[in-house]
């Protein structure tokens, strides 16, 4: 009983049991520790190290199966150690080390000679997977040092090596015959640290392209040898007593507690000691230090790098790189790094920090950074507060007394006619009932009205006409493919991924379509703003589509909107594009584009310093961007072919390949039935003599056939291995059909996965912190800095309301989705107004805030700043929905009014005061878009397909320079054509339809579209193919609703294309250019029945090149 307690004490005072037992207490934390290897416990066989069991509690166990390459167990200096001598042992997976950027640090407590030749490698980490077309080179770290012939002081010293590329050297040698600890750090960012005994013995960055790019498929590890190339040269020789790695970057406490743990085995044979023994402050320790090294710089109105040094809350402020410490943490601060790498202070200044003095900045950081007066962090936040009208909350403005001004419907004319009457002014008279039926149906659906339509309207002489006509263009399916491609606009959309500079080669990326349905679906059912925006940020962070067993609609409609996020160009699929700085450029293009698109701020112009003209800094850069690094981390980078996801479970693609397996083989054995049939029928038309012989001959190499065997296989072929193609002609007509209905049961389960495919967002896996970029350049990472918003806009607020669906996500972009979305706060206040205000613009021409993309303190200012917030607020009140808001708007005697000037004295008068209408007294005259006019023309025509979604429609550039739609050259007279939202959208070579009309160029997104009046588009009207096919469909179709009757036929073409009666003078001109055409084509042509029409096509053509019919009234 006795034995069996004393062993029951003897296992749990184990290492292994202290780890892995929460109640044992250790001198130590074990938080991050993956591998701790101890000499004392070993699995020897014949006195060899066959096993040296991990007491981490991860079973990192090393072994070595070859016994010339095992290590012997020793005793060395009195203390028992593994001997490696030509010897090595290994793990094929490091548990515990993550796939990407993994910090670590290494504590190895061994002793050795320096080694007569050679680069011995202690320690060795590589990537467990190779990545296609690239190997494992800078994917892994080895500790050890080398041997440079050029430079033999350098044997002997410690290095931390990246594989193959950049190495971090010790100040001096630790291969000195003598027990050591010695350590190595990665800290991430390229930033590493080496010490020997507890002290400091080099500090810096890895710097240039030879750093470390990260682990690939997560790491294995090699003690004694270099794992990859087997040299003999990188073998270790020497004696390792314990070994401990960590996960994570220890503080200097947690440091030196390890170190005490490690000094217990030899006493006073060595010391592991800091040089810092008593606590460091401030005032008397720090602040001297920067006053001698730093402060000539860095204070002042004008320090350099926006940093000043002078205080404590000066540390804390930091400078365009933002805060420089992190008390706690020196590994993760920024003044720690940049001064233990020798980048500060500069050369030419002063000499760089001595170790002492590293070690002081070290220790006083990781204490807590102590001062003598306590300092008040919350003045911080002051320097990012701003009294700017946008970045306030929302206060819903009270509404004006109702005025006895002519035409007041609702609040917005109440808020409208408060600034019209302090200049005497009024609204113009309402519209007529022809115009705003042609004004609401464009601005609705993007397409005039029909002629039916227009005389129910003007027929319906009651109260809820306008009302109700303003709901059935709501409830029309247009309405989404009208408001869709200004939501398109804005978020950059276009069917490739690429930058698409070469018109000759277009790159549609797959599925991405679907993004553009999925846009028109979310409009057609009026989804509420916030829930759309939370689908197109964190689609993929609300469901949990990794392990779902079916992919039901709403989980594919959520991975779908997050396309959103794919809008930025992306080159990075071509191998010589796909490098560091490209990839930044998705990443920033990405994060400026959603910042812009959202709430109305360039914050580009702060990535390389604080913004100039806003209160928006180089930190608020970053922390705005990194809610987007998880998804697009640029060091563990996924090309666009990569991201690409099929809209369908593992189980769904499993259960799809089991039915073509099934279907193959059914297909198969009807075949060889035929085939094994079609054999012998073969066979038996060769004479019997000869029949062995020819088979015989087919199978005999053709260099090695005697002259007859030649003949034979000449005569009767190669072999008779029938292929399906020459089976199946002679298989009963029974069995052709069965296989032909397999084949096509086949080829649909192909076309289900062809088609699934659909450009995704979603996290990568990768936890890499986010640094602010010095001058934005991605090879000087400054301070780290988390995930958030602008600062000038955020507030703290609690989202723990809705969590991400799963926990494979980091849940970031759905944080900053809750967070624009907090109506209640700055941040939501101005996502709202940015809302509000692109849509107004898209009803008036113009914003109430005429810069759409810039609400900052460098826009514009609103023009009626209480109609925005009433607006703003009604939107968000009414459950964020764009149609109810839409009605609110164009019930308003605001929009119903003229847009032209009357001849009254009161209108003339108005056009004096307010000749740009800004105070909105008469609607505004509005070109209408490049997509709206083509599609009007194909109304008018009668030629419009009305066919919703599914593929684009590809077009076709031609020799000349015009990009035109496929099958240009065979139209016939039945011939339609879609919308055109649904043509192949390209960033730069649009069709030139919609080209010449300033269909915007999609390098960027757009805000708000150019309307231009340029030459190019008068002589596009006058000469284009498509134009004059569509006047000739026009023709065709007034000429068969009203034969041998022109009069009528100009009556009708008035009402299809501007939607009103002909008027006398119009009539006239019109036949006096009739009768022009007509005589022209019958004189060139006496004997032509096509006068007629080509004549009526011409008068069509030239109605469809008047201002009144591109234009909204």
């Amino acid at each position: 009983m006795i034995r069996l307690l004393i062993a029951f004490i003897l296992i749990l005072s184990s290492p292994a049991v202290q780890a892995d037992n929460p109640a044992v207490a250790l001198p130590f934390s074990t938080d991050g520790l993956v591998l701790w290897l101890n000499a004392d416990q070993t699995e020897l066989n014949e006195g060899r190290v066959l096993r040296w069991p991990d007491r981490s509690g991860l079973e990192n166990h090393l072994t070595q199966s070859e016994k010339d390459l095992q290590p012997q167990l020793t005793e060395s200096h009195g203390k028992t150690a593994v001997r490696f001598a030509n010897s090595s042992l290994s793990l094929e997976k490091l548990n515990g080390f993550l796939s990407g950027e993994q910090k670590f640090q290494i504590f190895i407590q061994m002793r050795a000679d320096l080694q007569q030749s050679g680069s011995p490698r202690i320690i060795d980490i590589a990537s467990v997977e190779s990545e296609q077309k690239y190997t494992n080179k800078r994917k892994g770290f080895w500790v050890g040092y080398e041997d440079y012939s050029l430079n033999p002081d350098s044997k002997g010293r410690l290095r931390l090596g990246v594989v193959a590329g950049a190495e971090a050297a010790s100040t001096q040698r630790a291969w000195n015959g003598l027990p050591q600890v010695m350590e190595a750090v990665f800290a991430g960012n390229q930033r590493w640290a080496l010490y020997e005994n507890g002290k400091s013995v080099g500090h810096g960055r890895y710097l240039g392209d030879v750093g470390f790019l990260g682990f690939v498929g997560g790491a294995q590890l090699t003690i004694g040898q270099h794992s990859l190339t087997k040299d003999p040269s990188h073998f270790f020789n020497g004696d390792l007593f314990e070994i401990l790695i960590f996960n994570r970057v220890l503080n200097k406490d947690e440091q030196f507690k390890v170190g005490e743990y490690l000094n217990q085995k030899f006493g006073d044979e060595f010391n592991y000691q800091t040089e810092i023994k008593k606590q460091s402050i401030f005032e008397t320790d720090i602040q001297p230090l920067l006053v001698n090294k730093c402060v000539d710089c860095h204070s002042g109105d004008n320090p350099m790098g926006g940093l000043k040094l002078d205080s404590l809350i000066d540390l804390y402020r930091g400078g365009t790189s933002g805060s420089i410490i992190a008390p706690g943490n020196a590994q993760k601060s920024f003044l720690f790094h940049i001064t233990a790498s020798g980048e500060m202070p500069p050369a030419d200044y002063s000499e760089p920090l001595s170790t002492r003095e590293l070690e002081l900045l070290r220790h006083w950081i990781d204490s807590g950074a102590q001062a003598e007066m306590a300092i008040d962090l919350s003045t911080l936040k002051q320097d990012t507060q701003s009294d700017h009208w946008a970045f306030q909350q929302l206060q819903r403005p009270k509404i004006p007394p109702n005025t006895a001004m002519h035409g007041t419907r609702t609040d917005i004319d109440s808020l409208i006619a408060a600034r019209l009457q302090s200049r005497s002014l009024t609204f113009s008279n309402t519209a007529s009932k022809l115009t705003l039926i042609r004004r609401a149906s464009l601005d609705l659906t993007g397409l005039p009205p029909t002629p039916k339509e227009i005389q129910q309207f003007v027929q319906d002489t009651g109260q809820n006409a306008w009302p109700d006509l303003l709901d059935r263009l709501m409830a029309s399916q247009h309405f989404g493919e009208r408001w869709g491609r200004h939501w398109l606009d804005g978020v950059g959309y276009s069917d490739t991924n690429s930058l698409d500079n070469d018109q000759a080669i277009v790159k549609p990326a797959k599925g991405k379509w679907r993004y553009r349905d999925y846009v028109i679906q979310s409009f057609n059912t009026d989804k509420p703003y916030d829930t759309f925006l939370k689908e197109q940020l964190a689609g993929d962070e609300l469901v949990d589509w990794r392990n779902a067993k079916v992919f039901d609609q709403s989980i594919k409609d959520h991975l779908i909107a997050t396309t959103m996020l794919r809008c930025a160009p992306d080159d990075t699929d071509q191998d010589e594009l796909n490098i560091l700085s490209i990839r930044y450029y998705v990443l920033h293009r990405t994060a400026e584009s959603v910042a812009q698109n959202l709430l109305g701020l360039t914050m580009q112009c702060c990535k390389c310093h604080d913004h100039k003209f806003e209160p928006i800094s180089q930190r608020d850069y970053y922390r705005f961007t990194a809610n987007f690094t998880t998804a697009w981390q640029p060091r563990d980078w996924l090309k666009p072919a990569n991201r690409e996801i099929m809209l369908l479970s593992d189980s769904e693609i499993a259960a799809i390949e089991k039915e073509k397996t099934a279907f193959q083989s059914e297909i198969d054995a009807i075949v060889e039935v035929g085939r094994q049939e079609l054999l012998n029928r073969t066979l038996m038309e060769i004479p019997d003599v000869i029949r062995e012989d020819v088979l015989s001959a087919q199978k005999i190499e053709k260099d090695k056939r005697n002259e007859v065997q030649k003949y034979l296989t000449e005569k009767f072929g190669e072999s008779f291995a029938f292929n399906q193609a020459q089976v199946m002609p002679t298989m009963p007509t029974e069995k052709q059909n069965q296989v032909t209905v397999l084949t096509n049961e086949l080829n649909q389960l192909n076309r289900t996965l062809d088609n699934s495919w659909a450009q995704a967002v979603y996290d990568v896996g990768s936890d890499r912190p986010t640094y602010i970029l010095r001058r934005g350049e991605h090879e000087k990472p400054g301070a780290e800095v988390e995930a958030g918003v602008f600062s000038v806009i955020d507030v703290p607020t609690d989202l723990t309301a809705q969590q991400p669906g799963h926990s494979d996500t980091s849940g970031r972009r759905l944080a900053l989705a809750l967070q624009l979305t907090n109506w209640s706060t700055p941040t939501g206040a101005l996502t709202a107004r940015v809302r509000v205000n692109r849509i107004w613009q898209h009803l008036f021409g113009v914003g109430i805030v005429e810069t759409a993309a810039n609400f900052g303190e460098s826009g514009v200012q609103p023009t009626h700043p209480e109609l925005l917030e009433y607006l703003a607020s009604y939107f968000i009140e009414h459950n964020r929905q764009l149609k109810p808001f839409l009605k609110q708007i164009l019930t308003s005697q605001v929009y119903m009014q003229a847009s032209v000037i009357a001849s009254d004295a009161q209108a003339q008068r108005a056009a004096e005061i307010d000749p740009q209408n800004k105070l909105l007294w008469r609607q505004n005259l509005r070109r209408m878009e490049a997509e709206a006019i083509r599609d009007s023309v194909l109304v008018a025509s009668g030629r419009l397909n009305p066919t919703m979604g599914g593929r684009f429609d590809d077009i076709v550039n031609l020799p000349s320079g015009m990009v035109v739609e496929a099958g240009y050259n065979n139209i016939t007279e039945a011939t339609t054509w879609r919308r055109s939202v649904y043509l192949l959208n390209r960033r730069n070579y649009h069709p030139t339809v919609l080209q010449v009309f300033d269909q915007p160029l999609l390098i960027e997104a757009c805000q708000q579209r150019d309307a231009s009046a340029s030459v190019s588009q008068s002589l596009w009207m006058l000469n284009s193919e498509f134009l004059g096919h569509q006047a000739q469909a026009l023709a065709r179709r007034i000429q068969k609703q009203a034969p041998d009757n022109l009069a009528l036929q100009l009556e009708q073409l008035f009402q299809y294309t501007l939607g009103r009666p002909i008027s006398d003078d119009e009539r006239k001109t019109c036949t006096d250019v009739f009768q022009h055409h007509f005589e022209a084509f019958t004189k060139e042509d006496p004997k032509t029945k096509q006068a007629y029409q080509k004549a009526l096509a011409s008068v069509c053509q030239v109605v469809f090149s008047t201002n009144e019919f591109i234009y909204i009234q």
